[in-house]
């Protein structure tokens, strides 16, 4: 009698459970996780984002966060300046070939958010 109760109580959870997950499928991901992030213009290439990232190091922007810096921070700004010119500069065009990539023909973009 003991084992039947047991079995019942084992039956009864995995059907719960069972029963949450099927509940749980339906929710979209856009509800778990958010909307979609908005991008700016067309997709950039592997080389392009790894040419982004290591013009953004080159500048000693890896240093901040955007809770330390502000337009208060001199040495924040002026790195930021210096990585606005490297990133429109030929400098990008060079990086994104050391990268393995080739910059897009009709390419004229500013330099929009941080990454990472």
């Amino acid at each position: 009698m003991q084992n039947a109760k047991q079995i019942f109580a084992i039956a009864a959870l995995c059907a719960a459970s069972w029963s949450g997950a099927a509940s749980a499928a339906a929710v979209s991901s856009e509800t778990w996780f958010g909307a979609e992030p908005a991008t700016a213009g067309p997709a950039l290439s592997r080389a392009e984002v790894l040419a982004d990232l290591a013009l953004w190091e080159r500048a000693g922007l890896q240093h901040y966060s955007e809770a330390d810096a502000g337009p208060q921070d001199a040495q924040y700004q002026q790195r930021l300046a210096q990585y606005q010119r490297l990133r429109s500069g030929p400098e990008y065009q060079a990086e994104v070939q050391r990268q393995g990539g080739a910059v897009k023909a009709a390419e004229s973009r500013e330099p929009g958010h941080a990454p990472g």
